[in-house]
């Protein structure tokens, strides 16, 4: 299987692709929560939180390019290894956020990036390479960092969502989807999957039941995810309101 590790997966026997779910996939998410939870616990005792979260982008970044150099050659670079799907504008947006913090990119990495993140690890579509693949290998990673990034911050309490700042993510994204609607059709790919659902994803059932106004459903579905993921942070700031009226009192 290893042989197999550099090659172009048009190369690469259907018998050598494998499973979502199978036991090398939990072997791999066992391995990456476990980083996450130690990566965490040093986060939080660092005296060098900012330096922890620039390196984390700083891999990040340098994996993308690298992934895309051994796609090169390999020979399997595609349009679609652009960094313009979800996860692709979250390397882009963990940077910045990593080096200038912003309204803008700190709503974005805690509303987009970390669901994201964890829904293409728990519904990955890259089964078409051998688990031991530069491939998969970056998927599985690349996926984790992002996760990493933000959980550690969350963890740490050096992040706190804001529902109220979230309208600027939201317009932001809906800008952001207009050209890339229309490079999808130019090129003939699916950012954002924009045109249909991610093989084998809970999606699915979005775009059998509404069509073409699949999009549509995705943005309501993301609008009720915000706003089961904000309410805690909202208790949160109320309660301290509440608190810091009554002291004032």
């Amino acid at each position: 299987m290893i042989q197999y590790f550099f090659s172009n997966w048009k190369d690469i026997p259907d018998t050598y692709q494998w499973k979502a779910y199978s036991l090398e996939y939990w072997i791999w998410i066992l391995i990456l929560i476990t980083l996450i939870v130690i990566m965490a616990k040093i986060y939080k005792k660092s005296n060098h939180k900012d330096a922890i979260l620039k390196g984390i982008a700083i891999v990040i970044v340098i994996q993308e390019i690298l992934k895309d150099i051994l796609h090169y050659y390999a020979g399997s670079l595609e349009l679609e290894h652009l960094p313009l799907h979800l996860c692709g504008i979250s390397i882009f947006m963990v940077c910045w956020h990593a080096f200038s913090r912003n309204k803008l990119n700190t709503q974005f990495i805690y509303a987009l990036t970390l669901p994201g993140a964890i829904f293409a690890l728990a519904f990955p579509n890259w089964t078409q390479y051998p688990i031991f693949h530069f491939s998969s290998f970056n998927s599985f990673t690349i996926h984790t960092w992002l996760i990493m990034y933000v959980v550690i911050q969350l963890y740490g309490k050096t992040l706190r969502p804001n529902f109220k700042d979230l309208k600027y993510t939201f317009i932001f994204t809906l800008l952001l989807m207009i050209p890339i609607y229309f490079l999808n059709k130019i090129w003939n790919t699916n950012f954002f999957f924009l045109n249909t659902p991610s093989p084998g994803s809970p999606l699915m059932f979005l775009y059998q039941l509404f069509g073409n106004g699949y999009v549509i459903a995705l943005v309501l579905l993301f609008i009720l995810l915000w706003i089961l993921i904000y309410i805690p942070w909202m208790e949160t700031y109320e309660n301290k309101s509440y608190q810091k009226n009554r002291e004032l009192s």
